[in-house]
């Protein structure tokens, strides 16, 4: 879809038209430096998609002479655009500016003819993709609409000389001019994974800035609450997540759709009530609200599959995994039927392996790598903590060989799921970045045993969105993916220690922190460093498991996380007993165990 045409676009093609011109520029830029310059200026301009609105023509001139090193050099080009926009007196003069603008371009065969070429940007280039994009946008505007874009640049001119004059614009002059429904959702997609990822980082106030302002500016755009729910869920506020959350889906029906798992030739926005049923899932599960969370997924469950929707379900197969293995059996109470209980320990992880083997198996069958990954990583933590496998009817019998056969192999199991999540992070990737053909219609390839193969391409082909309208496409299934992939050294880090081996847990965690710092979660960071200050400690003795902590703290320093915080209960627990301080030692150790949850729905790790 084409934007709607600006006037910020007609000031940058002003500039690109004197940038591509060398007679244009010719006694203006005399040195090379300013040329490159100005040219990356504006190849950051034309890909800048940051804000909300397009910036004024002041705060673009500002821009440009910032970027440029020579300030009688921004002033001369400045003048330019000015003077270029001050000759538009008429419609008819757009249509002039933009049909010269089509000259400019040419393709790859004339460009290699160096005589006959002067200036002019290749049709195939960013510089050439924006002027084409602009020249198609103006020629397919009506008429009506072309001379509105007539009077929005006159007001844009007017603006611009009032502020410079230091002046305050009329209030009917100035219109704030936003970017288009596509960029606006892009914005907002990238403003969400920065809850989970800026959290601990930066205040609450500034994270939430940019949802108020577009609620200012433009309150019609519904999908501003669904930022501002996951902002209250990384912030652990309840009420203000569900309400905005019922807000989004309440404004947004019939607005949105995403392409399901459901049978062709289907209604596309169909799956709008089980997309907001599996988030209210995950919402209830990230609070500890367990019944409440199988509630919402049993309804989402039965509504897809009443419609057939095959992706949906294995988002809710997913979720049930993450609640069967956070929450305490007794706490499982309701799983398909009500009175269905699961308060056996023994029954509750083989319900639970069982769930987690089969969501592996559907995510491999739909091509959905995010699941695939999610369902490796958490067999092998399962493997680990439990240590599943023949060597289980000789640990029954009490052989301590046998125990270390069990938990080497679970070890080597967490290693191996690393490998493969590695190999499916790199080809998501990739397949984010370039479109691959389809897959064929009938394909069970091996996936565990040739993970990194050709055939594991496929998955990433026509990925469909996670929870619908939270992400968009196989760009999407990639980020998630490669927050797993950072998780997953996290858990290869726990296998290390509990093998003994305190120096590849400190590498594993490491690695985390160094190569996925931008992508991880905020609760990830903060368990890499609480690791680290535990083989600090173990190592180098309590002063270096303190200096770690303390810049924990200068990285996350917003960060109320619960491993942190066990971290540092841990340190000066264990530096209590060193000291024979019984007293304080069991202070510490009760505040170890509160931080648990109290209803003994979740934090079962901590306990």
């Amino acid at each position: 879809m084409l934007d709607v045409i600006k006037p910020h676009h007609v000031s940058l093609c002003v500039l690109l038209r004197a940038f591509l011109d060398s007679e244009v520029l010719q006694g203006l830029v005399t040195s090379d430096e300013n040329y490159q310059k100005l040219g990356d200026f504006l190849l950051q301009e034309i890909r800048a998609k940051s804000s909300i609105k397009y910036p004024s023509l002041s705060e673009l001139l500002t821009k440009l002479q910032d970027a440029l090193p020579s300030k009688d050099v921004g002033d001369q080009i400045s003048s330019l655009l000015m003077e270029q926009l001050g000759g538009v007196q008429y419609p008819d003069d757009l249509v002039t500016f933009f049909s010269d603008m089509s000259q400019l371009m040419h393709s790859h065969a004339q460009a290699l003819d160096e005589d006959a070429l002067k200036g002019g940007a290749d049709i195939s280039s960013a510089m050439g993709f924006y002027i084409r994009h602009c020249c198609v946008s103006f020629h397919m505007l009506a008429f009506e609409a072309a001379c509105g874009l007539f009077d929005d640049l006159q007001a844009y001119k007017e603006v611009c000389m009032y502020e410079q004059q230091g002046f305050q614009p009329p209030p009917g002059l100035h219109k704030t001019a936003l970017r288009n429904q596509a960029a606006l959702d892009a914005l907002l997609n990238q403003q969400m994974a920065q809850q989970e990822t800026q959290s601990g980082k930066k205040p609450a106030a500034e994270l939430i800035a940019p949802a108020d302002e577009l609620t200012d500016l433009a309150p019609h755009v519904t999908k501003v609450d669904l930022l501002r729910h996951s902002h209250a869920v990384c912030q652990d506020d309840f009420l203000a997540a569900v309400d905005s959350l019922y807000k989004y889906f309440d404004y947004s029906t019939g607005q949105t759709a995403r392409p399901t798992g459901g049978a062709a030739g289907a209604e596309p926005s169909k799956g709008h009530l089980q997309d907001a049923l599996l988030t209210l899932g995950s919402a209830h599960a990230h609070f500890g609200h367990v019944q409440e969370a199988l509630l919402a997924l049993n309804e989402a469950v039965r509504i897809a599959q009443q419609h057939n929707d095959n992706v949906a379900l294995a988002h809710a197969l997913s979720a049930l995994c993450h609640i069967l293995a956070t929450a305490s059996p007794a706490a499982v109470t309701q799983l398909t039927e009500p009175g269905a209980a699961l308060t056996d320990p023994t029954a509750h992880l083989s319900q639970l392996l069982k769930i987690l083997k089969r969501c592996e198996k559907r995510a491999q069958d739909l091509h959905l790598p995010h699941l695939f990954v999610f369902a490796r990583l958490a067999l092998a933590q399962f493997a680990l903590e439990h240590q599943t496998g023949p060597s289980n009817q000789q640990l029954a019998k009490g052989s301590q060989v046998a125990a270390s056969q069990g938990r080497s192999s679970a070890v080597l199991g967490v290693s191996q799921a690393v490998q493969d999540t590695a190999r499916l992070h790199q080809a998501a990737k990739l397949a984010a970045a370039v479109a691959l053909p389809p897959p064929p219609a009938a394909s069970a390839p091996g996936m565990v045993g040739n993970v990194g193969r050709a055939t594991v391409t496929d998955l990433f082909t026509a990925t469909p969105p996670v929870f619908g309208t939270t992400f968009a496409g196989s760009a999407s299934s990639a980020d998630a993916v490669e927050k797993l992939a950072g998780s997953s050294h996290l858990l290869q880090a726990g296998a290390w220690k509990l093998a003994g081996n305190l120096s590849l847990s400190q590498a594993s965690s490491l690695t985390h922190l160094a190569c996925f710092a931008d992508s991880a979660t905020a609760e990830d960071q903060a368990l890499a460093y609480a690791q680290l200050a535990q083989v600090a400690m173990s190592k180098k003795g309590y002063k270096a498991a303190a200096e770690v902590l303390a810049l924990a703290d200068k990285h996350l320093p917003y960060s109320n996380s619960p491993a942190l915080q066990a971290a540092r209960l841990g340190l000066v627990h264990s530096r209590a007993l060193h000291r024979r301080d019984v007293r304080h030692a069991a202070l510490f150790a009760s505040q170890l165990v509160g931080l648990a949850d109290p209803t003994d729905s979740v934090s079962k790790t901590i306990r």
